[in-house]
């Protein structure tokens, strides 16, 4: 049995997610769906409580219900990524229930490829991708996070 300590963990320089503009279009969905939704039921109020007596009262709580399960699953698949940077590695681990992450070590690092499109790469959101080789594979890919050129210029200066 061993009576040595742990080495201590790390510290963790940048931590992040997935930014919400990631999600714009599940949100945008969402909203329109529930829109549409509510729209219908007020235009068939009348004939769905001539034909299905006392249900108005949920029929009204459909659109919020569907809207609340855009917000969970926007939520989970959020939850489901986080991205670290520590002054050895940078650290990509997916999963809510089973997880699992693949790191690179900011020594081996040979590129860094930062990505914005659309309207959040207006707003600097976009993809990070680390290379251990000067290829088009991508060991390590941080998608869509905020301040993507800030997450690169940190790494390049650990390299220093």
């Amino acid at each position: 049995m061993s009576t040595e300590a742990p080495p201590p963990a790390e510290p963790i320089l940048w931590s992040g997610k997935p930014s919400q503009w990631h999600f714009f279009g599940q949100w945008l969905v969402g909203l329109l769906f529930a829109g549409a939704l509510t729209a219908l039921i007020f235009f068939l109020r009348v004939p769905l409580a001539r034909s299905l007596p006392g249900s108005m009262p949920w029929a009204y709580g459909l659109p919020v219900l569907a809207f609340l399960a855009v917000i969970i699953s926007i939520a989970a698949r959020r939850e489901s990524q986080r991205y670290c940077v520590t002054a050895k590695r940078v650290i990509l681990e997916t999963g809510l229930l089973a997880k699992s992450s693949n790191e690179i070590r900011v020594q081996d690092i040979r590129s860094i490829n930062v990505r914005k499109r659309g309207i959040g790469g207006l707003f600097g959101v976009g993809n990070v991708e680390f290379s251990s080789a000067a290829t088009d594979d991508a060991d390590v890919i941080f998608f869509m996070v905020a301040g993507a050129d800030a997450v690169r210029d940190l790494v390049r200066k650990l390299q220093s």
